[in-house]
């Protein structure tokens, strides 16, 4: 790198923190201050009978460990949130140190947290205000449990409230808003209390907690360290401006706290070496959290404190290693069998249109979970239908779907699902009446009920699947009622209910798609809408990507259907079916599928109970994480590809998916 390259780098990274710090204090500055002066507060405005608490009061205050709130301080929280009708609420010390602040302003965006209902809930680690019967909801907590008294710390003489749970850690605390964001998408919120005073661990719990906020995007923790590594890397070129890049850094945190938050200035003098130095711990600490689980037992114990369910809290993404080893021994089990019994025998003709004109379309393997098993997919050369056959028994659709997004794989399809709530919205916001119910037919964890009602404040949502994710959306209330088991089995039930019945990315799962098509008929009445979205087998990313295109999804993805064979279909059984939608409804990340399923099939993860590897070899799980380090720059490309070949897929009807709207005549 020539000396005047390496000179424009470090004033560029300056502009960056500059920009950054600007970004920062917005936020910092949006969180509103709670007046703590607000004298005696009747239980009643807390929206409680006091008969109905102990301590007359439906809110439980969590803490970590050394922080104490006055009687003072606990009623005035509660009065924010009651006036505010919020649930859960995090409170965000005055005083803070320079670390935890930038990691909170970082984490969060006040000013759009509250209304994103699929927003990641983070906070600062000190202490949650949580409605009791959120965390039953969530079961954290016993229904009948009072909670007040085991883990009490007596408060200053006269005090008239003191901690509901302390102890916990910050890593525990920020899980606590993860899980009561999910529990309650609208009414959990963050602010300032002013005099809320923690206790500086300096820095020893701070990767626990920066992985319990970033489980999902480990890479964010990187970025101080690229910043760091950019300076220096150009300090030669031009050491002023290193030196400026330096000095702003180190007064970021007094920037972004502004008259919001304070960041004293004994911590804010070794401030700069002691993120520093965080950030090599987090490093050294990374190479032990990759251990198995057995080998590296958690910092705390699980168990109850104070009648929380503390376990959950302190749960890793990891599964737990028992659970592990019951379904290694299934899934063994079920493979002794051989995998021939999971197919039925092979169909002559199509099952769209009933003709003989078959040919071998594409033949492959589960990329996803890498599980064992060679498909084929047939196409009919009469209509166009793609179609798997021989297609999977009942025993192979179980043995298949195990795992995928419920078991030990919900918590990354609970992550994948709720990423982005803009493609929910989009999908709801359709040119029709205001509907009085909607039915998602195939909605897994209920993600689209839960993000519509943006779009439709006053429709009730209801949601149908197979899995045991409906019964998590009845529980955090993203779904008004829900159904589990097959659609066309439940038509009687079903039957005049609704004014809208969706189905995304539904109807290629299914065995017979045309019965469910029947079944939609049936349920719905002349007026009401179905909206279908499905995979386009005839985009040009089908062939781009080969069998590892996500719309092929082997084995699950049963049926591919051309739009115009949906559209006929839906004439037939007395829909009047609007143009079909390709561009806007392309879905990203198609490139993406192509390292990554070959990290799926060539080093795969050790601790897959239906794999043959050691879970335990240290070897297996070090060549994995070497070939995902050695792909990084195909996904980065794939990332390049994804944009550059954008433009070129949503004209015309080469999207990767399309839309249908379909009115019932």
């Amino acid at each position: 790198m020539s000396s005047q390259r390496r000179g424009w780098l470090p004033v560029a990274v300056g502009i960056g923190i500059g920009v950054n710090t600007a970004r920062l204090h917005s936020r910092v500055r949006t969180l509103e201050t709670i007046e703590t002066t607000t004298g005696d507060t009747d239980p009643a405005d807390l929206g409680v009978d006091p008969s109905a608490q102990p301590d007359g009061s439906p809110y439980l205050l969590l803490t970590c460990s050394g922080v104490r709130l006055t009687g003072a301080q606990r009623q005035a929280a509660q009065a924010y949130a009651a006036r505010r009708g919020l649930d859960v609420l995090d409170l965000v010390p005055s005083t803070f140190a320079a670390h935890r602040l930038l990691d909170l302003a970082r984490a969060v965006d006040p000013a759009t947290f509250p209304s994103r209902r699929l927003a990641r809930g983070r906070g600062a680690g000190v202490a949650v205000l949580a409605r009791r019967e959120v965390l039953v909801r969530a079961g954290l907590l016993a229904a009948t449990e009072s909670v007040r008294g085991p883990a009490d710390i007596p408060g200053p003489a006269g005090d008239a409230g003191t901690a509901d749970v302390s102890g916990l850690t910050a890593a525990e605390l920020v899980t606590l808003m993860r899980i009561g964001k999910r529990h309650a998408p609208v009414t959990t919120d963050l602010a300032v209390l002013p005099g809320l005073a923690v206790v500086d661990e300096g820095g020893t719990d701070r990767f626990a907690t920066q992985r319990a906020a970033y489980v999902w995007e480990p890479a964010k923790l990187a970025f101080p360290v690229l910043r760091d590594g950019a300076i220096l890397l150009a300090a030669g070129g031009c050491p002023p401006a290193a030196l400026a890049a330096l000095a702003l850094s180190w007064l970021q945190p007094v920037l972004v706290g502004g008259q919001r938050i304070r960041v004293p200035m004994a911590d804010l003098a070794g401030s700069p070496r002691r993120r520093r130095r965080d950030g090599a711990r987090q490093l050294r600490e990374r190479t032990v959290s990759d251990r198995p689980a057995a080998a590296a037992p958690p910092r705390t114990a699980p168990g109850s404190l104070g009648g929380l369910r503390r376990e959950l809290l302190t749960a890793s993404v990891r599964p737990d290693p028992a659970l592990l080893a019951r379904s290694r021994r299934a899934y063994q089990a079920d493979l002794a069998g051989g995998l021939d019994r999971f197919r039925e025998p092979a169909q002559a003709r199509c099952p769209w249109c009933g003709a003989g004109d078959l040919v071998s379309h594409r033949q492959g393997r589960d990329v996803t979970q890498g599980k064992p098993g060679t498909f084929r997919l047939d196409r009919c050369t009469a209509c166009g239908h793609i179609f798997q056959n021989p297609r999977l028994s009942l025993d192979g659709l179980d043995f298949y779907y195990r795992d995928y997004y419920d078991g030990l794989g919900a918590s990354v399809m609970e992550e994948l699902f709720g990423f982005d709530d803009r493609v929910y919205l989009e999908r709801a916001r359709q040119p029709i009446p205001t509907p009085r119910r909607w039915l998602d037919v195939g909605g897994g964890h209920g993600h689209f009920c839960n993000s519509a009602r943006t779009v439709w404040p006053s429709t009730a949502f209801d949601l149908l699947d197979m899995g045991a994710g409906v019964e998590a959306a009845a529980r955090r209330g993203w779904a008004d009622e829900v159904y589990r088991g097959q659609f066309p089995e439940l038509v009687g039930t079903l039957k005049g209910r609704y004014d809208v019945l969706s189905m995304f990315h539904y109807l290629e799962h299914t065995r017979d798609p045309l019965a469910e098509l029947d079944a939609a008929a049936d349920v719905l009445t002349p007026g009401a809408h179905l909206l279908i979205e499905l995979p386009n087998p005839e985009s040009p990313a089908a062939r781009w990507y080969g069998r590892t295109w996500p719309g092929w999804l082997i084995p699950q993805h049963q049926h591919l259907m051309p739009a115009a064979n949906v559209v006929q279909a839906l004439d037939e059984r007395g829909f009047e079916a609007s143009e079909p939608i390709f561009g806007e409804v392309h879905q990203p990340g198609d490139p993406l599928s192509v390292p990554f399923g070959l990290l799926q099939t060539c080093t795969p993860a050790p601790s897959n109970p239906w794999g043959t590897a050691d879970e335990g070899s240290r070897r297996l799980r070090l060549r994995r994480q070497a070939f995902a380090a050695a792909l990084a720059p195909a996904f980065a490309a794939g990332l390049v590809l994804d944009g550059l070949t954008r433009p070129y897929l949503t004209r015309g009807t080469r999207a990767n998916a399309y839309r249908i709207l379909a009115r019932r005549r």
